[in-house]
């Protein structure tokens, strides 16, 4: 199901409130929802719904996905450079050529995700990220952070 822009912002917006323990404020809910190539760089959606969503070859540029819900989500050839992934949730996502570079993925859940062809260069992790079978997170340039 595809959203227009302004129903996305208006979204984003009470999102934001929600995040903010404003009046009026709700969780962003975007279950399957088709986001193709959208761009939210920089946008706080920390918390946020997005399961079985398309964000195929969006922009999520150093966005705030901390805790949020990617489970079956598809970002084939998104971009998340520099994105909060922290105890996020992509089981079962496809992550194919995606850019994951200098994103923190401390705690984050990609069992059974595919990370085929993605770039991790600078990615941090810990030792609660949960990573596929067989999946070597130190081979593709990725840094263990111990707190």
């Amino acid at each position: 199901m595809k959203i227009p822009y302004e129903e996305l912002q208006e979204i984003i917006r009470l999102h934001n409130k929600f995040l903010s323990a404003e009046t009026g404020g709700e969780r962003a809910t975007l279950m399957c929802v088709d986001l193709y190539g959208v761009n939210l760089a920089s946008v706080n959606l920390k918390g946020a719904n997005l399961e079985g969503a398309s964000l195929r070859r969006a922009v999520l540029w150093e966005t705030n996905l901390e805790g949020a819900n990617l489970r079956g989500a598809n970002l084939k050839h998104a971009v998340l450079e520099g994105a909060n992934l922290k105890d996020a949730s992509l089981i079962g996502a496809c992550l194919k050529g995606v850019n994951l570079e200098h994103s923190d993925l401390r705690g984050a859940n990609l069992a059974n995700a595919d990370l085929e062809n993605s770039s991790f260069e600078g990615a941090i992790y810990d030792n609660c990220t949960v990573w596929p079978d067989n999946f070597d997170p130190r081979a593709v340039g990725t840094i263990y952070f111990n707190e």
